[in-house]
């Protein structure tokens, strides 16, 4: 699958999304994914630095990941990953290790 040349604007949570670690193979080229917000009204500020609070599950936040949007969330990097751009977010790439597919 080639997802190619894309603008993702004003987004609630991760604008592109490969979730389960099975996704192998495909293209994600020249995307735009910008201005984006957490999903829950719990926000991860530490004042810049490298370290911030652990989050768990709860009745405001189904997902913990969900207080840190990135433009791009990858479980698997066998995936062609060209071009892209992010404006907004907590980063541009968010790649947690899944050590085995969790689809």
């Amino acid at each position: 699958t080639t997802v190619s040349e894309n603008f993702g604007y004003d987004v609630t949570g991760y604008c592109y999304y490969l979730e389960d670690g099975v996704e192998e193979d495909n293209i994600l080229s020249y995307n735009l994914a910008a201005h984006i917000h957490p999903v829950s009204n719990i926000i991860a500020t530490e004042g810049g630095s490298q370290t911030m609070d652990i989050f768990s599950q709860s009745i405001d936040l189904i997902l913990p990941a969900d207080v840190t949007p990135a433009g791009f969330y990858l479980t698997n990097l066998h995936n062609g990953i060209i071009g892209n751009a992010v404006s907004g977010g907590w980063a541009c790439y968010s790649l947690p290790v899944l050590h085995s597919p969790i689809g």
